[in-house]
């Protein structure tokens, strides 16, 4: 594509982006990115258009105890696949290309199986610690919250899935399921009970999307099972559950972690205000998570590039592109936060009236998703080069950062005081990982800065 095409206000903007295109490598992904980014941006809009809804159905307290227990669902359904879900990313490669079907076959049945338990685990510890601590928790959280982690099994499950689709290469498998067929199930159920019972209150919205959840995962199961039957040979399963386990648990320390850093203010709102406020920071959340699906679109596709190019030991060519997909990421989101906060309090003002008052809480987690943006999805870079660990220990601190952030700003700035800890957490964990990255891969991950420094085109993996 050519900058000249475009119209001429676009064209400083675009052109620099557009001449990094001749790097293969990067076209490939922003190609791939567009199409994840298409699927992103269908299930934004559905995803939005369900939150409306329930949000006018429900209005604004009944509304702020399902986003309230929903939020628990989010984060235990990512912890308990203990970290499956990203792993099967890169066993499934691996397996395929050295064609040791048994241990494909292996890994495959293994992370259904152990997800399940894990699953079920993490529902029944939650049940208990519900029963014991009833007296302790607000008499209309309890029953949704019931239901909520029965939840969490359905949940853990789908995320596994999407890791195996992704591993496989099926974009549409691993995407759809989640982010559109999920939605829509919820606005039917629930539009459903909304229009035959008249009401809608937060348990029932909570049942019909266990009801969502237990169809979608159903559905993406078996297409899936079907899939990989006329895909790979039949084969005997081995396996290696002790390695993968502990291959796997970084990986869900990183996820759990970031997690807890960005859900712990809602978390902690639910104990310090009223549903209502819960609903109005929820509102505002779900608008501003927009600005994040450019991110995740380019780096689903950029994480096996990452892999791919360290194994070739080029440094230099590993940095130009970390370099072009930081561009990638940060301008385009930038772009985004800017027409958000143009539109912000209409968007609120969808919802319903009561929600407006999330504006400021708007403007001040885009500032903090705009910083982490900046720097890329090194993560998965640290990841993907055999540096787990260093995105656990600092999302570790980022989210004891926030959950003290929260307790001393909730009280004093209630909604805005979350918000703030929130974004200062993540501004925090994108400079920790960005000098990670620079220690120990000499890698330059800003989006302001390249390295040109000369380095020894020896092996990377040698290097550490």
């Amino acid at each position: 594509m050519d900058a000249s095409a475009l119209p001429q206000p676009l064209r400083k903007f675009a052109a620099p982006l557009l001449a990094r295109l001749h790097d293969s490598d990067l076209r490939d992904v922003v190609r791939g990115a567009a199409f994840v980014m298409g699927i992103r941006i269908g299930g934004a809009a559905i995803a939005l258009l369900s939150q409306v809804l329930l949000a006018r159905w429900m209005g604004v307290h009944e509304y702020g105890i399902f986003a309230y227990v929903w939020v628990w669902v989010i984060i235990l359904g990512i912890l308990a696949p203990l970290g499956f879900g990203t792993s099967t990313l890169r066993f499934v490669p691996d397996y395929r290309v050295r064609e040791k079907w048994g241990r494909l076959a292996g890994i495959l049945e293994a992370s259904w199986r152990m997800v399940l338990l894990f699953g079920l685990a993490a529902m029944g510890i939650g049940l208990v610690g519900l029963w014991f601590l009833q007296n302790e928790i607000a008499p209309f959280y309890l029953l949704p919250l019931a239901v909520a982690l029965i939840c969490v099994p359905a949940f853990a499950l789908t995320d596994t899935l999407e890791g195996t689709a992704r591993a496989f290469g099926w974009v549409n498998l691993a995407y759809l399921p989640a982010y559109i067929l999920r939605p829509v199930g919820i606005i039917l159920i629930c539009g459903i009970i909304y229009f035959t019972m008249g009401a809608l209150s937060g348990l029932a919205a909570v049942s019909g999307a266990l009801l969502a959840s237990l169809l979608t995962l159903a559905g993406q199961k078996f297409i899936l099972g079907k899939r990989i039957d006329a895909t790979i040979p039949k084969a005997r399963p081995v396996l290696h559950t002790k390695y993968w386990i502990l291959t796997s648990l970084p990986l869900v320390m990183t996820e759990g972690l970031y997690l807890v850093m960005l859900n712990s203010d809602i978390v902690l709102l639910g104990v310090f205000v009223s549903p209502d406020e819960v609903g109005v920071y929820f509102a505002a959340t779900r608008i501003v998570n927009l600005v994040t699906f450019i991110y995740f679109a380019v780096a689903a596709l950029a994480v096996p590039k990452f892999s791919e190019l360290h194994a070739k030991g080029d440094r230099g060519e590993l940095q130009s592109f970390v370099h072009n997909i930081i561009q990638w990421i940060f301008w385009p989101t930038l772009a985004a936060a800017a027409v958000i906060m143009l539109f912000g309090k209409f968007a609120l003002g969808i919802f319903g009236t009561e929600f407006e008052a999330g504006y400021a809480v708007m403007g001040i987690l885009i500032f903090g998703f705009v910083a982490r943006a900046s720097t890329g999805p090194i993560e998965y870079l640290l990841n993907m080069t055999g540096n787990q660990g260093a995105p656990a220990i600092a999302y570790s601190v980022a989210a004891v950062l926030n959950i003290i952030l929260n307790f001393a700003l909730v009280p004093r700035m209630g909604l805005e005081g979350a918000a703030l800890a929130t974004s200062i957490s993540i501004m925090m964990s994108s400079v920790w990982l960005g000098i990670s990255v620079w220690k120990r891969l000499g890698i330059t991950a800003f989006v302001f800065t390249f390295s040109r420094r000369q380095v020894p085109q020896t092996r990377l993996m040698d290097q550490q």
